[in-house]
């Protein structure tokens, strides 16, 4: 029968803590893509160059050119390529993306 003992807990914790991280920030999450149900309604596009700004006019903002997903106060960038973003809840967005729910 195995002691628990602080230092064993303590080991035990950081441990399985460290994997949850790594899961998290995974690259093993699914990535975003443009006919996702959620990202039709927000007009979500990987390539924020290539939105319809007739049909998002947010993006035809004196400010469009600049608002893409790093930009954005709600990205949370994973690495270059990719982020999280709570409106995509467990799924990533591309770095260079735009949707109809930019926040400056």
């Amino acid at each position: 029968m195995n002691k628990l003992n602080r230092r064993n807990f303590l080991k035990t914790t950081a441990v399985a803590g460290s994997g949850l991280l790594i899961a998290r920030f995974s690259h093993a999450q699914e990535i975003v893509t443009e006919d996702d149900g959620t990202a039709v309604a927000m007009g979500y596009a990987a390539d924020h160059s290539t939105v319809d700004t007739a049909k998002w006019t947010k993006k035809a903002g004196p400010d469009g050119a600049k608002q893409q997903c790093t930009t954005c106060t709600l990205y949370q960038k994973i690495d270059d390529e990719y982020g999280l973003c709570p409106i995509f809840a467990g799924k990533r967005v591309h770095a260079s993306g735009w949707c109809n729910g930019w926040v400056a």
